[in-house]
């Protein structure tokens, strides 16, 4: 299975979720490989620290740039998940990943800047969908508020917002802002090696829900 983590915003905690998605799944006893699609290689930094330090579960990583359609139809034969990261604006690796990919997993925030740009991954959904029409969309809320007064407005806004949008479906399961998802970033860890049990019940939800 191909999953995109992928949107037009940066800073919304794409490389964040798709590292502890792939270790999750690793931690399940599937062959995973994380494709870093992403320019700036946060996903490869993060696999060297792993490497380094030796940690198991082991997953496979590999970048590459542009038309990754072909790439990732390759990998999707030799993997049971494909995890790619790519670039947080319209780009060329999300295009192309989207034409043969099963699902894309879209992270906002609930930022009026973040929500602004699903406008144009409606468009890109669409455009993607004439070329691959089983492809699935789901819009992930990340770095929500921890502050209990505010989180249940702050989701009522997120989740009106998206239901303007047709085809991309709101996830229940929610990422919060929490220190321990940088932390772990240069440990070459996912929070679910923590004992952090907020953070780890939130990626098994999101684990849950979509895989």
């Amino acid at each position: 299975m191909i999953t995109i983590i992928g949107c037009n915003k940066g800073g919304a905690a794409k490389t964040t979720t798709a590292i502890n998605l792939a270790v999750g799944l690793a931690l399940r006893g599937d062959d995973v490989c994380l494709v870093d699609a992403d320019v700036q290689r946060s996903a490869s930094r993060w696999y060297a620290e792993r490497e380094a330090a030796g940690i198991t579960p082991s997953i496979t990583l590999i970048e590459k740039r542009d038309n990754i359609s072909q790439t990732l139809r390759s990998l999707d034969e030799k993997f049971t998940h494909v995890i790619v990261d790519v670039a947080g604006r319209n780009s060329r690796e999300l295009i192309t990943g989207g034409t043969v990919a099963h699902q894309i997993i879209a992270p906002h925030q609930c930022s009026q800047l973040d929500l602004d740009t699903m406008v144009e991954l409606q468009q890109q959904l669409e455009s993607m969908r004439d070329l691959n029409p089983e492809l699935k969309a789901y819009c992930y809320q990340s770095m929500a508020t921890t502050n209990p007064l505010l989180q249940g407005n702050e989701r009522h806004e997120f989740l009106e917002y998206v239901r303007e949008f047709e085809g991309l479906i709101p996830l229940a399961a929610t990422a919060c802002y929490r220190k321990v998802y940088r932390d772990v970033m240069s440990e070459g860890k996912s929070v679910l090696e923590t004992s952090n049990e907020k953070a780890k019940a939130e990626v098994l939800a999101l684990l849950k829900e979509v895989f």
